[in-house]
């Protein structure tokens, strides 16, 4: 029976080739692109769609929010958008139940949570000070000038949101192989130096989606993860254009009184035109 497994990845492997192979890229704005994937068999709970947005870090802004800076209780997704009138808004990293961010976040060049989380080894970074690039994903493992995890102040970078890696640019899986399941967001870099903000639509293990995600035909570099569960959230707004995903609610103590209730969001990063 040890054929089976093989034969199994080699299905799945030329399912994601079949559904990956030609994407169907829509612009929605110079620098800012829209597409959905597929991830069939590795989905394991509800649609096997994945959201995708390539962004020209050059051309378009990314920016952290944090709901201390606008008062009141953090937001859900859709509210995010309509105060930050952004083209896009997705959830950030984890946080703790006090709503506290778990690592570094910074706004506009003002620290936001100063403590770096010890075991998280990703950045996401953008509006360089200085000359220099647009948006990154860091690899704090792998670039540790480019980090200074210990001395947040000499980070080069206004907007900074830190998560852990989910593989690297060896191809290395960067997290524990379990089967638990979630919604997932996930942030990319391509080999062109783009940014990809992906948000599943159902529910997959973090393995078996940098699977899907390294076997399609987006052409990554590497990949961190932030938030998942329920509190991975997706709104693009774009003239007639709109596209919105909510994580599921799972666990019977979890379900809220109203179906299309929508979890609050204490960070957000909003995808802008200059």
């Amino acid at each position: 029976m040890r054929w089976i497994l093989p034969l199994a990845l080699a299905v799945g492997g030329y399912e994601l080739w079949r559904s990956g192979n030609g994407l169907n890229w829509r612009e929605l704005a110079p620098g800012l692109e829209f597409v959905m994937l597929h991830g069939e068999p590795y989905c394991r709970r509800g649609s096997a769609g994945i959201a995708a947005l390539r962004l020209d870090p050059e051309r378009v802004r990314m920016r952290v929010h944090y709901f201390a800076q606008v008062g009141g209780q953090p937001l859900d997704v859709v509210e995010w958008q309509r105060v930050t009138h952004a083209l896009a808004v997705f959830n950030a990293g984890q946080f703790y139940p006090d709503w506290r961010y778990m690592g570094l976040l910074a706004s506009g060049g003002s620290w936001l949570s100063r403590r770096p989380h010890p075991g998280y080894q990703a950045m996401l970074v953008a509006d360089r000070r200085g000359p220099g690039e647009g948006a990154r994903v860091i690899d704090m493992g792998a670039n540790p000038r480019d980090s200074s995890g210990s001395d947040p102040d000499s980070l080069a970078w206004n907007e900074v949101a830190q998560s852990f890696m989910l593989f690297d640019s060896t191809g290395a899986l960067r997290v524990r192989r379990s089967e638990r399941v979630a919604n997932r967001t996930i942030v990319a870099e391509d080999h062109h130096h783009r940014i990809l903000v992906m948000v599943t639509e159902g529910a997959y293990t973090l393995a078996e989606l940098a699977y899907v995600l390294q076997h399609s035909n987006l052409q990554l570099k590497q990949a961190m993860s932030m938030d998942g569960g329920r509190e991975s959230e997706l709104v693009v707004v774009r003239g007639a254009f709109r596209y919105a995903s909510f994580g599921m609610w799972t666990g019977e103590e979890e379900h809220p009184a109203d179906p299309n209730a929508r979890a609050p969001l204490p960070a957000v990063i909003s995808v802008e035109l200059p």
